[in-house]
């Protein structure tokens, strides 16, 4: 069993960006890993498994610290139920989604969640956003669409498509840019690790329970169809899922939503590399707008903070 204090996962903005940016490519690998998994595995069994089984290896690590902070500070459990709602209902737009669209595809279209967490913000607070911010967010989503149009079946089929797959999958960027803003406001009033442990363990019971209800859910088959669900287990859910809470902690969710942008780039260069999709000249060029978009407010933090110092 491992200890932790709050203290420890005091980030200072930047390394929160860092630390966003890493398991947002954690979590940018899960398209690929999913993908191969939806093959024998049925979608809500799929999140079920995987989530709970994070939940398991989390809980049993931190069991001590998780039992005090919800003696201490009970709401939590009800404030990790509404985000691991949040994140159920994307996570199932995805998997569904992506039994009949690509991969890349899926990706950027759940991604369009960078451009609408400045508008939900926008709206919510009744305020414009920063000009820094929107030039960021433009020109990320120019690099995710160079990227997807010159990535795998995408563009092949020479263009965007809106059918049952990318349909799920605008639900599930809705739901994303919902959970990216309700994590900002979360994680500012509870222990964050806490949070993103008890949330995961409730996206991996509704994953069970909506399995049982309606499909035949089952365990992996073969050795290679295990390792594939460890590997979400504990790199893209472990890490990518759990630590969002302490990343987002220090900055901004539309700051957060940017760095998100990371998550098609990820895919579409291990589909590049693993399976052969093709990574173009526009491709390249979509890569390094994606990395000049998320640098550009870094850049700006950093010079606000030198200002203030």
């Amino acid at each position: 069993m491992l200890h932790y204090s709050e203290d420890r996962f005091q980030l200072s903005a930047r390394t929160a960006c860092f630390l966003m940016a890493a398991l947002t490519v954690a979590r940018g690998s899960s398209f690929l890993l999913s993908k191969q998994l939806l093959g024998s595995m049925e979608p809500l069994n799929l999140l079920g498994l995987r989530f709970f089984m994070a939940f398991l290896i989390l809980f049993l690590l931190f069991l001590r610290k998780v039992l005090d902070t919800i003696k201490q500070d009970p709401r939590i459990l009800v404030s990790s139920l509404l985000l691991g709602a949040t994140y159920y209902v994307c996570m199932a737009a995805e998997l569904i989604g992506l039994q009949y669209t690509t991969s890349s595809t899926c990706s950027f279209l759940e991604n369009t969640a960078i451009v609408m967490v400045p508008m939900m913000e926008a709206i919510l607070l009744r305020r414009k956003p920063k000009g820094i911010i929107l030039l960021s967010t433009s020109v990320t989503v120019i690099g995710i669409a160079l990227i997807v149009r010159n990535a795998g079946e995408g563009a092949a089929a020479g263009g965007f498509g809106i059918g049952v797959g990318e349909g799920l999958c605008i639900v599930a960027a809705i739901m994303y840019a919902a959970a990216i803003i309700l994590t900002d406001r979360l994680s500012k009033r509870h222990e964050p690790m806490t949070l993103g442990i008890l949330y995961v363990g409730y996206m991996g019971a509704m994953g069970l329970v909506s399995s049982f209800f309606t499909e035949a859910p089952h365990l992996p088959q073969s050795g290679s169809e295990w390792l594939l669900l460890v590997g979400l287990a504990v790199l893209c859910t472990c890490f990518g899922f759990t630590m969002q809470p302490v990343a987002q902690k220090p900055i901004s969710s539309e700051t957060a939503g940017i760095i998100c942008a990371l998550n098609p780039l990820t895919t579409a260069v291990l589909g590049w590399i693993l399976l052969g999709d093709a990574l173009a000249a526009a491709g390249i060029l979509g890569a390094a707008l994606i990395l000049g978009g998320i640098v550009l407010p870094n850049l700006r933090m950093g010079q606000e903070q030198a200002d203030a110092a």
